[in-house]
């Protein structure tokens, strides 16, 4: 549905780990049957593989992890099974089950693992926890990872597959600028692309920082509305017509309508050129409108707060959401300090 290509600098023998990070800002819910990956290339070898979350049918939310052509496996974690495929080619496949949740970063790693086998593990940023999922060993010598892209498809098959591309669940993600060996090398570029029969009902947008976000079925994004704070009823509000957003009565004004545009910036309604903008510390911000990722805001309905691609965190007033109450940005904590609504 939606992919992006991430571009690597020249390396002949190709790299000993990739480390991707993922955050999943609209589960798809129940039967969601959603695959969000990370696949990459071999340097000597036309076979590859590719690891990352899924939601499968009812609830069961999985980390899934397969190289095409391999022989076998070894070292699994608790929890974890493997075993041979043989449709869409074949090799081995080992998931486990995996209680990702909507709002939280996870860093997804695949290296190395001894002379014929590579590694893939998932780290918890919020709780710093990591599991391995498996070792997945190769007949020979593949040379090192040199392609990576990474993509969300709904993959229900049969009686299972939705009606239409309009009935898809919703599902959206931010993919992180990824790295490879160790942290030391940065991608070059980032393209992203929408492919398949419902590419109609998927979007990609990338920020120059190269964080991309993949939506399927995105649905309407408010439109000259206001953000409702739901612990005190205030609004977002430009404080005085300045440029520090707080917490006022909520008022159809020009400090107080927004609109979000197709790269999911919040833009003020009434004064154009102007975009809601997140600071590592300090108050959240007008500032001018640009590509950055620090002004890309994404709802999570299940926590029904605002999450910012730049900073990773949420949007939250200070002050115990009093009356005048700046807001910055801080850990997601699915509070209800931290619950907005768009209100006419």
């Amino acid at each position: 549905m939606a992919v992006i290509d991430r571009s690597w600098p020249n390396t002949a023998n190709g790299y000993d780990d990739f480390e991707t990070s993922i955050t999943i800002t609209r589960e798809p819910g129940y039967n969601g049957q959603t695959f969000w990956a990370h696949q990459w290339g071999y340097a000597k070898h036309p076979e590859g593989g590719y690891v990352g979350l899924q939601n499968r049918t009812g609830n069961d939310k999985y980390i899934n992890f397969s190289i095409w052509g391999a022989s076998g496996w070894r070292d699994m974690g608790s929890g974890t099974n493997c075993r041979f495929f043989g449709h869409e080619g074949s090799g081995v496949q080992c998931d486990a089950r995996y209680a990702w949740q909507e709002g939280v970063t996870y860093r997804i790693k695949v290296a190395r693992s001894g002379p014929d086998g590579w590694l893939a593990s998932i780290t918890n940023t919020r709780t710093g926890s990591t599991s391995h999922v498996a070792t997945i060993v190769l007949p020979q010598d593949r040379g090192g990872l040199s392609t990576l892209s990474q993509w969300v498809e709904n993959f229900a098959q049969g009686s299972n597959q939705p009606a239409s591309c309009a009935v898809v669940p919703p599902a959206t993600a931010i993919y992180g600028r990824p790295t490879a060996n160790g942290g030391t090398v940065t991608p070059t570029g980032s393209t992203s692309r929408t492919y398949g029969n419902c590419a109609s009902i998927a979007k990609s947008v990338c920020t120059p920082e190269q964080m991309c976000t993949l939506t399927v079925n995105q649905g309407n994004l408010p439109n000259r509305a206001k953000l409702q704070n739901i612990h005190s009823n205030y609004c977002l509000d430009m404080l005085g017509g300045g440029p520090d957003a707080g917490l006022w009565h909520c008022q159809s004004n020009a400090n107080q309508l927004l609109t979000q545009d197709t790269t999911y910036r919040l833009t003020l309604s009434e004064k154009p050129g102007l975009c809601l903008t997140a600071e590592t510390s300090g108050p959240v911000k007008s500032a001018a409108c640009g590509n950055g990722a620090a002004q890309q805001w994404m709802y999570m309905p299940g926590s029904q707060a605002y999450f910012n691609a730049g900073t990773g965190k949420c949007l939250d007033p200070l002050e115990n959401a009093a009356l005048g109450a700046l807001l910055r940005v801080y850990d997601c904590l699915g509070n209800s300090f931290q619950k907005w609504r768009p209100i006419p």
